[in-house]
């Protein structure tokens, strides 16, 4: 989330350069190897990365911009993250229409702004989630997290919740964040077209992440126990918990998480646990073993722009963004299936001169990003992004 300035509250980062140092303590060798897993590894990230965009408003000083968060860690600790196995995942904030920058968004159908930052990342970072953090879901989001992304990390349930703890933006936790339904035994399940928060039929997986240490909960070590039980009693588990880069935390993971974790171990020496990144963590415990990214082939064919896959997505579609080169102007385009793999958008909805993004995972989490440059009729494949 980046820094943020509150005068109620003395302890928060306000500057990138304290929430970076604070932040490199998770990087140092000594931090992350302080404790094994049973293959002798250390500790992995997930970082979840928020657009801080579509407001009009910034009462706490947040560092506004579609890829400011993204950019900085990339630029500040992406090699890091590419070596310990990390990764950069997508957390949405759904802009409230009072356009107030630090208050809770629920009415999914008030703007369409989730569609206007992929766009951006697809068209001008080739970025594109398999797996998101919605804290507000409610059903109306679930469907349409439904249609492109594999991995959902948003059950917060467990017994101890503050759901009356006031938002820094004047609501109740209970009101925005509500999974009082769901499983409370770190089960992975498929969601309800009912509800969100019960197992049913949809495709996706979600995925449980409690808090290290907030207003709403802090972390018990019963919790972590539980899963190891869970293990014991023949289901893989994946564990994993959260804690935000405006305050300065790295012991208190290691204290609540890392440490527990590790000492607990020891009680299940049967049980052969590992670190790993969420994308990687959910793929081992589901036992999904493909790793190769779906590949985009676009093509004029008739009137209409025809996009095939190499392999079956995990949604109904590719996700489609277009950039109009003369206006500047972002769009996503839905496109019709017209057969195994294969879909079409109507040539009219292109403006002469755009760039087109194809993107859209597998159903294991593998992304694939395919931009083409459209000028007049001629369709040109364009290089990733450096």
């Amino acid at each position: 989330m980046g820094p943020v300035t509150d005068p109620k509250h003395n302890d928060l980062l306000n500057t990138w350069h304290d929430v970076d140092h604070c932040v490199s303590k998770l990087f140092q060798k000594d931090y992350r190897e302080r404790y094994s897993d049973s293959s002798g590894h250390g500790a992995a990230f997930s970082f979840f990365f928020i657009s801080w965009s579509g407001f009009n408003s910034n009462p706490v000083h947040r560092d506004f911009g579609y890829f400011s968060i993204y950019d900085h860690y990339k630029r500040v600790f992406g090699a890091q993250m590419e070596s310990y196995g990390d990764q950069l995942y997508w957390m949405y904030n759904h802009p409230h229409e009072s356009g107030i920058g630090n208050v809770w968004g629920l009415d999914w159908l008030q703007n369409t702004h989730s569609f206007d930052i992929l766009n951006r990342f697809i068209i001008e970072r080739d970025y594109f989630p398999s797996v998101v953090q919605i804290p507000t879901e409610k059903n109306d989001t679930s469907h349409w997290i439904e249609n492109w992304f594999p991995f959902d990390v948003g059950n917060r349930n467990c017994s101890g919740l503050n759901l009356k703890a006031w938002q820094p933006g004047g609501q109740i936790t209970g009101e925005v964040i509500d999974w009082r339904n769901a499983p409370d035994d770190w089960s992975e399940f498929h969601p309800s077209f009912e509800s969100y928060q019960e197992p049913g039929s949809m495709k996706r997986i979600i995925l449980r992440m409690l808090d290290i240490k907030t207003i709403v909960y802090e972390l018990k070590e019963h919790e972590i126990e539980k899963a190891f039980k869970r293990c014991m009693n023949g289901r893989s588990t994946v564990l994993c918990a959260y804690e935000h880069d405006f305050r300065d935390r790295a012991e208190t993971i290691m204290e609540r998480l890392i440490e527990p974790v590790a000492r607990l171990s020891r009680r299940y020496p049967q049980v052969d646990w590992q670190f790993a990144n969420i994308l990687c963590a959910a793929k081992g415990v589901l036992g999904y073993e493909d790793h190769v990214a779906p590949r985009f082939c676009g093509i004029f064919y008739g009137g209409a722009l025809r996009i095939r896959s190499s392999k079956r997505l995990f949604g109904p579609m590719p996700y489609v963004a277009v950039k109009d080169l003369q206006t500047e102007e972002y769009r996503h385009l839905p496109v019709a299936n017209i057969g195994e793999n294969v879909w079409e958008l109507d040539r009219h909805f292109l403006p002469p001169s755009c760039i087109v993004g194809i993107a859209a995972s597998d159903p294991f989490g593998n992304v694939a990003v395919t931009k083409y440059l459209l000028e007049r009729s001629s369709l040109q494949e364009l290089p990733p992004r450096k």
